[in-house]
């Protein structure tokens, strides 16, 4: 062969040669194939869960059939007249579930009202099916009874499932390392956010560093050099402003190592409830809508608030009249307190607690304010000397709240929903901020649930417009359930 032929070819061929050859690379190795192989069998697993409930569910109800009519359980007989409908019924389940996003990924799956939804949606489809087909049958029982302890095996084994998975990653100290892409502020206060997952649904975040999009470290090290850190799962952008091809050429050199790249939205990202599509010339463009809770979904709370709430006055009111008792012996003063507090569209209102601290309390919080142990806009101290003995009781369980389901009945507060701040942390806050104020402020909430006063302020933010973004009423009753355990944990409560 002449020297002429070895001539080493172009550099850059050499790249689009590699490049080719590894194009595919990403689907069999690196974090996105890992991530793969947990979906995958995440997916077989819940499918597993759903077909037994199925199973289980169909032959319960033709057995329970049987011994309604006082005849003697056959369960060949039964076997028999599953496999007739099974088949059929099984598509339908895994077709509504999938179309329900319930095999979606632990931490964008709905949770019990979404099976309730899909198993009734299903449920239905068979009987269209069954009354087109011309099946003979006497009754409806089968229907209802299916549809019942269908829903019921489901919802308690993909509750179970997820319980003890959470549990071994716990064990297991299973976690995801980031990489943070973006502003060194936006990075900062995300990483902050990321500290607190473990409370919450989903796979807790190991932050491994953070770095501009663009730029050097004082170390000469870029970004992507920072992508080829051992253990690194995922790239997170936040705060992104530079320009597109930046932007598309991280994502290029993520997609060529197999690391998926995940979007977090900034605290004003989080102020749309949703996103609509609008007609325009040459590029799509999206309404963006406030978070607000409007029509039906108003009423529906509303509802929920009057009922629930007068059912919750009723029961605590022996709770109450003790602690109005304890609280009146323990220094003559009045059992109320009324703090002026920043409700729906900025209104001011009188929120009302059994009363903690001393009567002149309000007059010495600029003696204390150089004290306060809470970061942003909040005023918190964990050994408040304005507390007073009765007070710090009442607070550790928070009995003192109770006067505020009366705030509740007057439509001033909602059960659940973002916490109402004083007059003094409301001035505190900036604009972006504000906008928590276009919803009903609530008893309990998203941060109450997730830890309290041990988290920052930022994520209190987070938390109140991600509440707003997700809101319904199987949500509500989740959040109210979760606090009883948070109540009497005393977790983050002072």
């Amino acid at each position: 062969m002449s020297t002429e032929r070895a001539t080493p070819q172009d550099p850059r061929d050499t790249r689009k040669l590699v490049h080719r050859d590894h194009r595919f690379l990403p689907l069999f190795a690196g974090p996105a194939a890992n991530a793969r192989i947990r979906r995958g069998l995440s997916v077989l697993v819940l499918l597993t869960i759903d077909l037994t409930a199925l199973f289980l569910g169909l032959y319960l109800a033709l057995a329970g059939k049987l011994l309604l009519k006082s005849e003697t359980i056959d369960s060949n007989a039964i076997w028999a007249a599953e496999q007739t409908a099974l088949p059929l019924a099984s598509v339908a389940l895994v077709l509504t579930f999938a179309k329900n996003r319930l095999y979606a990924p632990r931490e964008q799956r709905p949770g019990a009202h979404a099976v309730l939804a899909s198993v009734t949606m299903a449920t239905l489809v068979m009987l269209v099916l069954v009354l087109v087909a011309e099946w003979e049958f006497n009754t409806y029982y089968i229907f209802f009874a299916t549809w019942f302890i269908v829903s019921g095996l489901v919802i308690a084994m993909r509750a179970s499932y997820d319980s003890i998975t959470t549990l071994l990653l716990d064990r297991m100290n299973f976690h995801r390392d980031v990489l943070l892409v973006g502003p060194t502020s936006a990075t900062k206060a995300l990483a902050e956010t990321l500290l607190h997952t473990s409370s919450r649904r989903g796979v807790p975040y190991r932050v491994l560093g953070h770095h501009e999009l663009t730029g050097t470290y004082p170390d000469g090290a870029r970004v992507d050099d920072l992508l080829d850190t051992p253990g690194l799962d995922e790239v997170v952008l936040t705060g992104i402003g530079a320009e597109d091809a930046e932007i598309l050429r991280l994502l290029d050199e993520c997609r060529r190592r197999g690391i998926p790249v995940r979007l977090a939205p900034t605290t004003v990202g989080l102020l749309s409830h949703s996103l609509q599509a609008v007609a325009a010339p040459g590029l799509p463009l999206f309404a963006v809508n406030p978070p607000m809770l409007s029509g039906l979904q108003f009423v529906t709370k509303r509802v929920f608030d009057i009922v629930v709430g007068g059912a919750l006055l009723v029961v605590s009111l022996p709770i109450f009249a003790v602690a109005a008792l304890a609280i009146r012996l323990g220094d003559r003063g009045p059992v109320l307190y009324r703090s002026e507090r920043v409700g729906v569209d900025e209104t001011v209102f009188d929120c009302l607690k059994l009363r903690t601290m001393r009567v002149d309390a309000d007059d010495l919080q600029a003696d204390v304010e150089h004290l306060n142990e809470a970061d942003g806009a909040i005023f918190k101290m964990r050994n408040d000397p304005r507390v007073t003995t009765v007070g710090r009781l009442l607070r550790r369980l928070s009995i003192d709240e109770l006067p505020q389901l009366i705030n509740v009945l007057r439509g001033e507060m909602s059960l659940v929903g973002p916490r109402p701040l004083p007059l003094r942390d409301y001035e505190l806050l900036d604009d972006v901020q504000k906008k928590r104020y276009m919803v009903l402020p609530g008893v309990t909430g998203m941060w109450q649930v997730s830890g309290r006063s041990d988290l920052g302020f930022d994520e209190l933010i987070r938390l109140d417009f991600s509440y707003i973004d997700q809101w319904s009423i199987w949500m509500d009753m989740v959040i109210l359930v979760k606090t009883i355990p948070v109540v009497f944990g005393r977790k983050g409560a002072f």
